[in-house]
């Protein structure tokens, strides 16, 4: 008997204790959006000005401050309601804005910046002068969280095949809060990179964990679950973090207000038990059987006695006890292993590469409702397939479309992220279904670290790259990509929809796999 069939016969696919468990696991995908996006606050494009030798401290100057210095270097001035140009007299008034020639005063450098604090109080553009020709520290900061989120892929991934889920998920929510809080304090800009970098590092920790946790606790029909909810928690992220810098104009502030509900989570150690089915894979039989008499308990069932025994019993394991190590190496050591691997590494870094070109939280909603009425029923290759056609398609029509007028540029906006919102919560589905327990999570770390260099890419070209070269520059590679990763999941992957979750290579490749065995301890068996 597999697993799935077990959990199916026995627990329920979706009872009371999967229900608690699976809402508690991915309640704290909340804070990964609230890290990830907090740098679009952060360093918040305030209006600056070069400050005047008279003005000995820039950061209480007056950016409307009347000069002649300062006449020489306005632009011009226009109503952003009526979109037209006014007298330079008006500056200053609610609905005018100003150009300035920025990085220099008549005909010299400035030596200091004042800034326009009616939006933000303060940011990490104003505390560390992040503009002109360091503007391109913006994007450097950036890359450190996808930085971060690299090697932590990797780490955390590796990790949770070989000490647990559960020890990988509270060592994360740990460190983010940690490194959070020491954003809000640090005096220089580049230990500032390194928290943020020690965020994204918790990041995949994190989110991706949630996401197995809750695909390995149910039932075939409810997997779909784990993308879409942790989705949906993510964009709830999103939209609060929208709200706590309305009010939170100071970007220090911000970091310890984000940072502190990880405190919250420290009782998850109590709460939250490690994966069953991980258990299962390890034949670690007395642990995995007081996790599941607790959920049996709360499910109101009850389990046989020695209930491992009604099992497959090939999960990587001979008869004479010997227990098989599973590695990166067996990502390609085998045909459709290392068919499906090197498909979904190329499809992670062109799902990333679109983070840093369209930010929204609200119109997620919608598209993931749509993923989860379509991913059962169509299945996942089309809605991944789908999400990945749709924005390629219009992105590279953008290339040839003449200048769109704002209410046509808003429609392609909520086209394009609903895609996205709906590719995100298709491939957190898919990918651990394609792969097997003993290397599902290496699988996603190895996964969630290709994508970063999407993500890092996507940092400088939407950063920097676009303002020299024009958009151009982020079109082309973004919409073909895009339609690449469409024929790759068409052509190269397997639909995995109403089957159970693999547990072992053989079973992928359907033949058995000769293989080293490493001896190990027996293997306990509960009384």
């Amino acid at each position: 008997m597999k697993f799935d069939e077990f959990l199916f016969s026995h627990l329920g696919e979706m009872g009371r204790y999967q229900k608690v468990q699976f809402l508690l696991v991915t309640i704290p995908t909340m804070l990964c959006a609230l890290h990830a996006f907090s740098w679009t606050f952060a360093a918040h494009n305030t209006p600056y000005r070069c400050a005047l030798p008279t003005e000995t401290d820039p950061r209480t100057a007056n950016y409307w401050t009347t000069s002649k210095l300062i006449d020489e270097n306005l632009e011009d001035c226009w109503n952003t309601k009526t979109k037209t140009k006014v007298n330079e007299s008006d500056r200053g008034q609610p609905d005018v804005k100003c150009n300035y020639v920025m990085c220099s005063i008549g005909n010299d450098t400035c030596t200091g910046y004042v800034f326009d604090h009616s939006q933000m109080s303060l940011t990490a553009q104003e505390k560390w002068d992040i503009v002109c020709d360091r503007h391109y520290l913006k994007a450097v900061v950036q890359a450190g969280y996808y930085a971060g989120q690299m090697a932590g892929s990797i780490v955390f991934g590796i990790l949770g095949d070989k000490i647990g889920r559960k020890k990988v998920f509270f060592i994360a929510i740990i460190l983010q809060m940690i490194a959070g809080m020491m954003q809000s304090i640090v005096p220089v800009w580049w230990m500032y990179v390194i928290f943020r970098a020690a965020t994204g590092f918790a990041h995949p920790g994190i989110f991706v964990i949630a996401v197995i946790i809750g695909m390995e606790l149910v039932g075939p029909s409810y997997r779909k679950l784990a993308g879409v909810i942790s989705g949906i928690f993510y964009a709830l992220g999103q939209v609060i973090l929208g709200g706590a810098a309305y009010y939170i104009t100071d970007f220090q502030w911000l970091h310890v207000v984000i940072s502190a509900p990880g405190v919250i989570f420290l009782t998850y150690w109590w709460l939250v038990p490690e994966s069953a089915r991980w258990l299962v894979s390890l034949q670690r039989w007395d642990e995995a059987d007081k996790v599941l008499q607790k959920a049996a308990k709360m499910n109101g069932v009850t389990l046989p006695d020695k209930w491992w025994e009604q099992l497959d019993q090939d999960q990587g394991a001979k008869k004479d006890g010997t227990t098989k190590k599973y590695s990166t190496m067996d990502l390609i050591a085998t045909p459709k292993m290392r068919r499906r691997t090197l498909a979904v590494f190329f499809l992670w870094p062109v799902a990333i590469f679109y983070v840093s070109f369209i930010m929204g939280a609200l119109i997620e909603m919608p598209a993931l409702v749509i993923v989860y009425l379509l991913i059962d029923r169509i299945g996942r290759r089309p809605v991944l397939a789908g999400g990945f056609a749709i924005p390629g398609i219009v992105l590279l029509a953008n290339i040839f479309l003449p200048e769109l007028n704002q209410w046509m540029s808003i429609a392609q906006l909520m086209i394009v992220k609903g895609s996205i919102t709906a590719v995100y919560a298709s491939i957190y589905t898919f990918t651990p279904e394609i792969f097997p327990t003993v290397v599902r999570n290496t699988a996603m770390g190895y996964c969630s670290t290709i994508a970063r260099v999407g993500a890092i890419s996507a940092s400088f070209i939407s950063m920097w790259i676009v303002e020299k070269f024009g958009k151009i520059a982020m079109l082309i590679p973004f919409s073909v990509l895009a339609l690449s990763a469409c024929l790759v999941t068409w052509f190269f992957l397997p639909e995995t929809m109403s089957k159970h979750l693999p547990e072992t290579i053989q079973e992928i490749e359907g033949t058995p796999v000769e293989q080293e065995m490493e001896p190990l301890s027996e293997p306990k068996n509960a009384e």
